[in-house]
């Protein structure tokens, strides 16, 4: 078969992605390694690229493509969907308008002004400048069109309204990339780069007839590249599903639906830049929420919904009526998964929400549990969102679903999994309405009373000083449960803003701390020495690591400077130390010396605000001073410092 470079491709042809493939999915990784291919190819030779599939675009459909009618009907230009290889043909296009942009208007390439090359690939305008026509682009209801055709290939649009999305974001990289790596180059090197790219890449182009079916056919030929995400093959399969309701005048607007719940979905997946969503983590727990969870079918959801549920036979011939897939039932599960997005978007981004949306508490609430982390309770937790549940009883559901975090897996070390059966099941039942929310609620405080178990605490803790010798220092829970000691004190100091950073705190730098041991690990200065020196190394290192000697800092410490007497943590006498820093800091900086009697004061009072923080009861004196691994200390017989 004839190889085809990049000009026959473009040969009087009119490209669309269509709206059942996914959106630009390459990375760095993949636009780097494309990027080198051409540097590194030798201009006298060509490099084979891959396949190329497209499908003849039928009149009925093109028609409504109103603003490319004259070019097709007109001009003569054969209009195709790109069923496959639209990941290096779109790579191609925006190198290629990379180049057009890295050179003077007025420059030549290769004997071809830039208005040419643009008419050629990009945008063909009439003579008359009334009718214009992008060559290559996508469907006009898919997200990535307008910013294709604004932010990508730099034209005027008369509604200029593109969605931020994960696939726009990678659009917007790869192009910077190119841009980023054509300006080192001169302009005889960019000629050079502009004819390996129109002239020696190669491809094995097909054009395939109308008895295949190309909804099949694009699952199986996208899987050979970067693989489909599962809410990619969703979106592919309810589309096909939906051309199988043929005398089902709903069927066209199914289509739209769809295309409209996944515009939504990959905008919120997308929406915060820095952290974008997981498309598949989304699926599985939306899943769980909408279809009946059982351990029996585990978590294998693409499964299921690929080959149990949304599958050709259940709309054609399915095996009994319970199977029989309608197009209500499709239309129900899109609109659902539409809805939820913008709820699973908050729920890990609840700042970005107006307070139309989650009120104030909702909002503190899910922030803790986004940095304690949701475990097993985000279906149900979507599901009282989705369902419309009352504001108050939603924010006393994340209460309670922090609590049962806290206390059974960082208190009570339990099974990762406890109880996850129960909650996924629930969330399917609020969503339903077969339970309200305060019976979920009451549901997860008697699992809570269950399985809390302070002896169970100690243990771990135990574990913590033997094991690895650090006792509190490591314990799982330690810094989230200083950050809520911070916050209280806040609150009760009635200060308006914290200087002290959740993502600073959680950060482990290796030669910075940001949880430090006010007595430190390595006490060679006289100030310690004569505190504690004449207690045993083992009864150093369980003071050392209980938790009243642990203090979080507003900002980032050299661990040098750990080994500094008490007051020159307290001021450092450069305008550092714990007077100026958090609350916390600003708490300790009271103290007028630091002895065995603070660390155990302060263990106590920290344990205090546990029991009240959590509503629960850890024990008596003697357990706490178990717990803190000072009760074999001998108090009175400490000097005068104490």
């Amino acid at each position: 078969m004839k190889l085809n470079s990049l000009s026959d491709i473009f040969e009087r042809r009119l490209l669309r992605i269509p709206d059942y493939q996914r959106g630009y999915a390459w990375k760095e990784h993949q636009v780097e390694d494309f990027w080198e291919d051409i540097l590194q190819l030798e201009s006298d030779r060509i490099h084979y690229t891959g396949v190329i599939t497209l499908e003849p675009v039928k009149s009925n459909q093109y028609r409504k493509w109103e603003k490319d009618l004259w070019l097709i009907e007109g001009v003569g230009f054969r209009p195709f969907y790109v069923v496959d290889g639209q990941q290096r043909l779109t790579t191609s296009m925006i190198l290629l308008q990379a180049i057009l942009e890295s050179v003077p208007k007025e420059a030549e390439l290769n004997y071809q002004s830039i208005g040419s090359i643009r008419k050629q690939f990009i945008f063909y305008e009439a003579d008359n400048k009334l009718q214009q026509s992008f060559i290559f682009g996508y469907e006009k209801d898919n997200p990535s069109d307008e910013y294709m055709k604004t932010k990508i290939f730099g034209e005027y649009s008369g509604s200029n309204q593109f969605l931020e999305t994960l696939y726009t974001h990678n659009l917007s990289f790869a192009k910077r990339y190119f841009k980023d790596r054509l300006k080192e180059l001169s302009i005889g090197d960019i000629a050079i780069i502009y004819k390996k790219l129109t002239q020696k890449l190669k491809f094995n182009l097909y054009e395939i007839d109308e008895e295949i079916d190309v909804f099949v056919t694009f699952e199986t030929m996208n899987n050979r590249g970067k693989p489909l995400t599962s809410l990619e093959l969703l979106k592919n399969r309810l589309i096909y599903l939906s051309t199988l309701f043929r005398n089902n005048e709903g069927r066209e607007q199914l289509r739209i639906n769809i295309n409209d719940a996944w515009k939504t979905m990959y905008e919120y997946l997308g929406k915060s830049p820095d952290v974008p969503l997981s498309d598949n983590l989304f699926l599985r727990n939306h899943w769980t929420m909408y279809f009946k969870y059982t351990r029996k079918k585990g978590d294998d959801y693409i499964k299921f919904l690929l080959d149990e549920k949304f599958n050709a036979r259940n709309v054609t011939h399915p095996k009994s009526p319970e199977n029989e897939l309608k197009i209500e039932d499709i239309s129900s599960y899109v609109r659902s998964l539409q809805e939820s997005i913008v709820y699973w978007f908050y729920m890990h981004n609840p700042y970005y929400a107006q307070s139309n949306e989650l009120s104030d508490s909702q909002k503190l609430w899910l922030d803790k549990l986004e940095r304690l982390s949701f475990r097993s309770f985000k279906p149900l937790i979507l599901s009282a969102f989705v369902s419309k549940q009352e504001p108050k009883l939603i924010t006393d559901l994340l209460k309670t679903c922090e609590r049962y975090n806290f206390t059974l897996f960082n208190l009570s070390q339990r099974r990762a999994n406890t109880g996850d059966t129960e909650f996924f099941g629930m969330s399917r039942d609020l969503l339903t309405g077969d339970k309200n929310i305060s019976e979920v609620i009451d549901s997860i405080n008697r699992w809570i009373s269950k399985f809390y178990d302070p002896e169970k605490f100690l243990a771990h803790i135990k574990e913590k000083y033997k094991l690895d010798r650090d006792g509190f220092f490591h314990w799982d829970g330690v810094r989230y449960f200083l950050f809520e000691h911070e916050q209280w004190l806040r609150e009760k100091g009635k200060q308006a803003t914290s200087k002290l950073s959740w993502d600073i705190l959680k950060s482990n730098s290796k030669d910075h701390v940001t949880l430090e041991h006010i007595f430190p690990q390595t006490p060679k200065d006289a100030y310690w020495i004569e505190r504690f020196g004449h207690l045993s190394e083992l009864e150093q290192q369980h003071l050392t690591h209980s938790l009243g000697n642990l203090l979080p800092l507003s900002r980032a410490k050299n661990s040098a400077l750990q080994n500094d007497s008490f007051p020159k943590k307290i001021n450092n006498g450069d305008g550092v130390g714990y007077y100026n820093g958090s609350v916390s800091e600003n708490e300790v900086a009271q103290y007028s010396e630091w002895t065995p009697i603070q660390i155990l004061n302060r263990g106590l009072s920290l344990l205090s605000f546990m029991e009240q923080r959590w509503n629960i009861e850890l024990g008596d004196f003697e357990f706490k001073g178990m717990l803190l691994h000072l009760d074999e200390i001998n108090f009175s017989a400490l000097g005068q410092h104490s």
